[in-house]
């Protein structure tokens, strides 16, 4: 093709040459000359136009996801020695890449396809399934500023708070988060330029149901809603409390009438002497207190004491009372004001201990759960720091005033703050209401559930993407058929059948996909078991925790593959035509010069 190009363009340019050089003006004859030859051989490439010859790449391609940084693609393509296809899949089109609306029409496009260098954000699970039997290389774009992490329990008791934790990447603007509750923002947290910060956002619900919060941030004058925070707030659980004096303090009285008006089966039993107690009981039947049972420790959740009084028991007491904890999980905390070294309380007290004062009492600065602070009068003493120690009042220099340890299946628990109800006296009621709700939540007895829900993944479900359930039977009978479950959503009333499928080393555990239509609360229910309630946000919600969840798919994806030998990255070539609009653009000026100059 091109000898015949070059065989029609010689005669054609040594005529139009030898036209322009019998001319007898001899002025501008070098113009006149190169015209000619520009023309000559323009007018020839516009009918025989030159094809280039490209190396590509057949079994090898790059496919942009959102979120691709142009940079990165140039670098890739400028690293490969035949150029790839490019595509782009939900997202802009660059320049020559062809748009895929599914990923199943790659291998048509190209049949011979082996390798795909992936850039952007990444793709979901069920994207990556399409890609099964091509080598994926990941060239991912790292996580955007904003939120990167987001944690929050979606079910508390009445009385506790909502704590909305993560991370924050702030850009080079300043940031504001704002957690909004009840109509307003209930907290915030402001965020400088150019780093990682981790943060706490608390709201108190005033009554129980089911809630959605919003989180928003605030740049400049730029106001992002990030997504909801749904929250379900239940019953406090009504727990049994046995207090147990060595004689009568307000301390007891103040916490026997506390716990009783929230509720609580309280009973108390207070020495009076050697062998003369009295007994009171609030909101359950009266029983004899006088002797401590196995029988009857199994109606209460914690008992609350003190050293003088674990003393005063006698040793089948006791020992009633050590089963309980190891064995039906029973929650004990002992209130001191200074060490405790007899032998026969050793399973109770058995504590190490520092003394930090030598004075009879000395303030501190107590604090529990978040931003939970108060002063408090403590004994000079304080709980050593061990691993089988967990924390539950703590001071600002680390010091514990009470903590509690693992005993079987149960806990037991030491406390050096012995007086609590000034608080009450000074006007601080909620203080003491979160002092006793706290310390009461991390020692009483487990509920144990036989049947019950929970939602395994995403921590944050969107319409038309899976969401999956468990649900587990510790009752299940051996051969038993599997459970039904309906799902319902309680924004329209329309319900699914939800099919379960039972796991192969876990027979008393089932579990189901369903594919959510639109945002709200939804509740999936089955026979004899509480009905779970979960809430799926909008499709523009959380953006970051879809980046995070495509990129960590997608390193897991091409994690799991195994690599390619180099045979794979074949070269072929293919012709292109050299754009037809530069022949024709210097045949016109060629041309349009030679008309000119002759009128000249």
């Amino acid at each position: 093709m091109l000898y015949l190009t070059w065989l029609f363009a010689i005669p054609v340019v040594v005529l139009l040459l030898w036209l322009a050089w019998r001319r007898p003006n001899r002025q501008r004859l070098p113009w006149r000359l190169l015209a000619s030859a520009v023309a000559g051989i323009s007018l020839v490439l516009l009918v025989f136009p030159p094809v280039t010859k490209q190396a590509i790449s057949p079994s090898t391609a790059i496919l942009l996801t959102k979120g691709y940084d142009a940079d990165s693609l140039e670098a890739l393509l400028q690293k490969q020695e035949a150029k790839p296809q490019v595509y782009t899949y939900k997202t802009a089109a660059e320049n020559n890449a062809a748009p895929l609306t599914s990923l199943h029409s790659l291998r048509q496009k190209q049949p011979g396809l082996q390798t795909v260098h992936l850039l952007g954000y990444g793709l979901d699970e069920q994207e990556l399934q399409q890609l099964q039997n091509l080598q994926v290389q990941p060239h991912l774009t790292q996580a955007p500023a904003g939120v990167q992490g987001l944690n929050w329990r979606q079910s508390i008791k009445l009385g506790e708070a909502v704590e909305v934790a993560g991370k924050f990447k702030a850009s080079n603007k300043p940031a504001k988060l704002y957690l909004y509750a009840a109509g307003k923002a209930q907290d915030s947290v402001a965020f400088k330029t150019d780093s990682t910060y981790t943060f706490n956002l608390r709201y108190k619900p005033k009554q129980q149901g089911r809630f959605v919060y919003t989180l928003t941030a605030k740049s400049g004058e730029q106001v992002d809603t990030l997504g909801q925070v749904p929250v379900q707030v239940e019953p406090t659980q009504e727990l049994g409390v046995l207090l147990l004096a060595s004689s009568p303090n307000f301390e007891f009285k103040f916490l026997k009438n506390h716990l009783a008006q929230l509720q609580h089966r309280v009973a108390l039993r207070t020495s009076i002497s050697k062998d003369l107690s009295q007994s009171e009981w609030l909101n359950l039947p009266q029983r004899d207190l006088s002797r401590l049972s196995s029988k009857l420790l199994q109606d209460f959740d914690v008992v609350i004491t003190e050293p003088e009084a674990l003393q005063n028991l006698s040793s089948s007491e006791r020992a009633a009372l050590e089963r309980a904890v190891t064995e039906d999980g029973l929650g004990v905390l002992t209130i001191a004001a200074a060490p405790v070294v007899s032998r026969s309380t050793s399973f109770f007290t058995g504590f190490q201990t520092k003394r930090l004062s030598q004075q009879d009492s000395r303030s501190a600065r107590a604090s529990w759960a978040s931003n939970s602070t108060a002063t408090a009068t403590a004994a000079p003493y304080t709980l050593a720091n061990t691993t089988a120690v967990k924390s539950l009042i703590a001071e600002d220099d680390g010091n514990n005033l009470a903590g509690a340890k693992r005993a079987g299946w149960g806990s037991i628990a030491m406390s050096f703050v012995p007086q609590t109800f000034p608080w009450v006296l000074e006007g601080k009621e909620e203080t003491y209401a979160s002092y006793w709700a706290h310390l009461l939540s991390g020692l009483a007895k487990e509920e144990s559930q036989e049947k019950f829900w929970q939602l395994v993944k995403p921590q944050v479900p969107q319409p038309n993407q899976p969401t999956i359930l468990d649900f587990t039977d510790y009752t299940l009978a051996d051969g038993a058929a599997a459970p039904t479950a309906i799902v319902i959503s309680l924004v329209d009333s329309t319900s699914i059948s939800l099919p379960l499928a039972q796991q192969q080393y876990q027979p008393e555990q089932f579990s189901g996909t369903f594919w959510p239509r639109r945002s709200g609360w939804y509740q999936v229910q089955t026979a004899d078991a509480a009905p779970y309630f979960f809430f799926v946000q909008d499709s523009s919600d959380w953006e970051f925790e879809s980046i995070a969840a495509r990129r960590e798919a997608t390193q897991a994806f091409a994690a799991q593959q195994s690599i390619r030998s180099a045979e794979d990255t074949a070269i072929a070539y293919k012709k292109e035509p050299v754009s037809l609009l530069w022949f024709f653009a210097l045949f016109v000026l060629s041309s349009g010069f030679l008309w000119l100059e002759e009128k000249f």
